[in-house]
């Protein structure tokens, strides 16, 4: 290659500018391809216009740097007056910083399923593979654009030929993003519909679960704490279940039990990787099968597609966040969304609810619209909303709110601030929830409707010296409201005080329709127990997740918790309870009742070798980056 005339600063510094932006947009094109999976994926090519600004915005920082680096450091003396030859030095460093950044990310989260730390062994070497493999890739390119490909890069690096290059990527992804970017993640299947003839006689079936609702934040259940009239008038219409258990206190495992009656152990969708196997038959399959139209509307990214919980559904909507920097739905599933988002919830403090989860409003739109293309049918329909879990809001919304992703580990003396808001976010949910009630009574579907209302888990606010859920089995995160209003609203008023549990709604609302339950199903038909001699006598849930490993069984009045010593949240690792004399779970009895505690332990170990038993076989995806992002933002990884 030809040498040019000698450099001065400013054409030196264009060098670095030119070849940093190239770069960084040649990395960015590269993890585009990755997150499409080599165009396997064909929507996620819609991230090409964010990528290409984001990353070639990274180039420019990186090539920056390499230029004041290289003015202290006696380095490529020899070519400092050739413009092509640096211009490919600042591409090839660029390229290879950001990729060096790229994979250092995914190798971690994603291959070492962030169990590995960068000051283990195997972290450490990790490290040294990587940063050899950045070296090697940055002589490797280097030598390419100065020897094999020389004239492309000299062509390259005219200016009106980078611009021209930069500026066609950048069409490239404004029509992408046009016409690939979706607004839901959403599946459909063929619906025959020459079985509805057979079902005008039976009442349509609606679940809805409200992410994160504790029972004492419900006025129906003789709160305080918060207002929720209209709650409360499908309560009078129906039955108020007091006694009520999660089978486990994080959304993915527990919403899979609501919808297949097994408990989490049996159908394995609990981590965050794993999804609900096909072999599992859920509520949408059963009413399926029986001629019924099933949709599902879900606000909560562990219910989405990609874990299969749309299983059986005719149509099933997850309803993404919208997203911060104004990248779309593919855009998140690159580092550098990730490393942004980061960066804006630790310095900007406003925070609103469309940047974590879509809310209540949003999720009645799309019930709405699936009222209105639904007029007639027989239907089974699954809403989850999202609002009382995590960030608290303040109502009318104004950029004030708590985020787990913002603070792992508050100081106690927000905890009255938490409340506050969590009571905001249940208020304005309740409202949501009277418009599709008053929907379905303008569609003549309430009164003869089977209705149920619960929650996949509750909420702590330091009640045990922690917060947020999924990390103990007490009570303010393993008890859930529940209100089912039956058809013709039969036992309206009513409340309930024998022991249930979420695996009870499967069957409940199948016998209420006249529909066959899968023996494989758990629970009991809580319409036929007797209040006096239930049949159901425990309740048991389990909560696998973030390094904790517990597990619990209610039997009567008594309540056993057994926690793995080596679990990230400290608790004792045996508990024992009595409910009715310490319903607030304040004074260990384990000691102090050696018998019972013996039983008590002795059943829990029955009980889950009893499901171990008859466990299915786990199924796992591999998680995208915008899928870990979101979990992220909730707070269900770190």
């Amino acid at each position: 290659m030809s040498n040019e005339k000698p450099l001065n600063q400013f054409t030196s510094l264009k060098a670095s500018l030119q070849g940093g932006i190239i770069g960084g947009v040649a990395a960015g094109l590269f993890e585009v391809l990755l997150v499409s999976r080599w165009g396997g994926n064909p929507a996620n090519l819609s991230a090409l216009l964010f990528a290409s600004i984001a990353y070639g915005l990274l180039g420019m920082i990186a090539g920056i740097g390499m230029w004041i680096f290289l003015q202290v450091v006696p380095l490529y003396r020899k070519t400092r007056d050739n413009f092509v030859q640096m211009g490919a030095i600042y591409l090839s460093g660029s390229l290879s910083a950001i990729l060096f950044v790229i994979i250092h990310f995914l190798t971690f989260r994603d291959f070492h399923r962030e169990l590995v730390r960068h000051t283990d062994p195997l972290g450490i070497a990790t490290m040294i593979m990587l940063l050899a493999g950045a070296l090697v890739l940055y002589q490797l390119v280097k030598i390419i654009l100065t020897g094999l490909l020389g004239s492309f890069t000299t062509w390259l690096l005219k200016p009106k030929n980078t611009i021209l290059i930069i500026s066609l990527v950048i069409v490239a992804g404004i029509i992408l993003n046009i016409s690939l970017a979706k607004d839901a993640e959403s599946t459909f299947s063929p619906f025959d519909d020459s079985g509805q003839s057979n079902l005008k006689q039976k009442p349509c079936a609606i679940l809805i679960v409200l992410d994160t609702l504790r029972p004492d934040y419900v006025s129906c259940y003789g709160s305080v704490k918060a207002s929720t009239p209209n709650l409360d008038k499908i309560a009078g219409n129906g039955i108020i279940y007091e006694q009520v258990y999660a089978q486990a206190t994080h959304t993915k495992p527990s919403t899979a039990t609501i919808l297949t009656s097994r408990y989490p152990s049996e159908h394995r969708a609990i981590h965050k990787s794993e999804s609900l196997p096909e072999s599992v038959t859920t509520l949408a399959e059963v009413f399926n099968q029986s001629g019924y139209y099933c949709g599902g509307i879900v606000a909560n990214i562990n219910l989405a597609p990609v874990f299969n919980y749309q299983q059986g559904f005719h149509e099933y909507s997850y309803l993404p966040p919208d997203f911060f920097f104004g990248a779309n739905e593919a855009s998140a599933r690159l580092v550098i969304y990730g490393v942004l988002r980061l960066m804006r919830l630790r310095f900007v403090k406003s925070v609103y609810p469309y940047n974590f989860y879509s809310n209540a409003e949003r999720v009645y739109g799309y019930f709405d619209d699936f009222m209105n293309r639904h007029k007639g049918e027989n239907f089974f329909l699954f809403l989850h909303f999202m609002d009382p879990h995590d960030p608290y809001f303040e109502h009318p919304y104004s950029g004030s709110g708590y985020a787990r992703a913002q603070m792992e580990n508050p100081p106690p003396e927000l905890a009255t601030s938490f409340m506050e808001y969590y009571r905001q976010d249940i208020e304005y949910l309740d409202e949501q929830i009277g418009l599709v009630i008053d929907r379905l009574k303008e569609s003549n579907l309430y009164d003869n409707s089977i209705i149920v209302i619960t929650s996949d888990h509750g909420e702590e606010f330091y009640e045990h010296g922690g917060w947020w859920h999924a990390n103990t089995l007490h009570e303010e995160q393993v008890r859930v409201p529940m209100i089912i209003k039956y058809p013709g609203n039969e036992y309206a008023g009513s409340v309930v005080n024998f022991l249930t549990r979420s695996i009870d709604i499967p069957p409940t609302i199948l016998k209420s329709c006249d529909v066959p339950v899968p023996a494989e199903m758990r629970g009991e038909d809580l319409f036929n127990v007797d209040p006096e001699n239930s049949g159901i006598i425990d309740a048991f849930a389990e909560c696998d997740h973030g390094g904790n490993s517990i597990r619990m069984l209610r039997v009567g009045p008594w309540k056993y918790i057994k926690t793995d010593p080596e679990s990230r949240r400290k608790r004792p690792p045996e508990q024992l309870f009595n409910l009715d004399s310490d319903p607030f779970e304040l004074n260990n009895l384990f000691d102090s009742e050696p018998e019972k505690a013996t039983e008590m332990k002795f059943l829990l170990q029955a009980k889950y070798q009893q499901i171990l038993a008859s466990r299915e076989s786990g199924s796992a995806v591999e998680l995208d980056p915008a899928t870990q992002e979101r979990l992220r933002a909730l707070g269900y990884t770190q």
